[in-house]
């Protein structure tokens, strides 16, 4: 059972967020790691995910959280490879209802001979995630991160299940399998790759969100990145 205290210093925290208030890098890290871990109440779980990312997260913020994901909550692989590891995905919530597009571009990346890390999930908030896409092709979506590691180092390309508990065996895929709206688990939880790559490629849903992708990816190791957001046709709607 949760301390009163405990669970009186977590809807603080919400309350601030809620009123537009920034947290530290390490606070997030220590209110999410709670959160991961199951400490706090359902209700309060979702309050904070609701509210930091009504509020909109901030670097520090967005880096706390994939500190706690990646410190608490991810298998950690090293592939024996040559070359640079890189990582794609999309940050999904623009509301476009698009086929997963990333899965594709890293076939087609590493058809190029790129080595590829990808990390992703069932889709949340589109009709199609990289996950729902591999395992209609027949592909074990649930396998060990062994396998994975082996097929990055075989085939230049793998591609970990950000729902499997074998990838996070403490409390990611519980989280995502029980909300059915983009959150900032869409940024943060799609960065934490086991491989922990120093390259990445990212499309965003809001041009607001470029430039603090770039700085959330640098504070939590890449060496060089790349942020994307689209426009439709007639400029009105942003595409991730």
């Amino acid at each position: 059972m949760i301390l009163y205290d405990a669970k009186k210093e977590f809807g603080q925290k919400v309350t601030d967020l809620i009123m537009k208030m920034d947290l530290s890098r390490e606070d997030t890290r220590d209110l999410f790691g709670q959160v991961l871990l199951d400490l706090q109440p359902d209700a309060q779980q979702g309050a904070f995910l609701a509210a930091i990312t009504a509020k909109g997260a901030t670097p520090d913020e967005l880096a706390g959280i994939w500190d706690a994901i990646y410190d608490l909550d991810t298998a950690k692989v090293n592939p024996n490879v040559s070359d640079f590891l890189v990582d794609n995905c999309g940050t999904g919530m623009d509301n476009f209802q698009t086929f997963n597009i990333s899965t594709a571009a890293s076939i087609v990346a590493a058809a190029g001979g790129i080595t590829m890390a990808k990390h992703g999930a069932r889709a949340i908030t589109s009709v199609c995630g990289t996950i729902d896409i591999l395992e209609t092709l027949g592909i074990d979506v649930e396998c060990d991160v062994s396998l994975v590691q082996r097929s990055i180092e075989k085939a230049g390309i793998g591609i970990f299940n950000g729902m499997n508990p074998k990838v996070h065996p403490v409390g990611l895929g519980r989280i995502l399998s029980k909300i059915c709206f983009g959150t900032v688990l869409n940024i943060s939880g799609s960065l934490a790759n086991p491989v922990l790559p120093k390259y990445g490629v990212r499309g965003v849903y809001s041009k607001d969100l470029v430039i603090p992708i770039v700085q959330t990816m640098r504070a939590i190791g890449y060496v060089r990145s790349v942020v994307f957001h689209g426009l439709n046709g007639d400029g009105r709607k942003g595409m991730d």
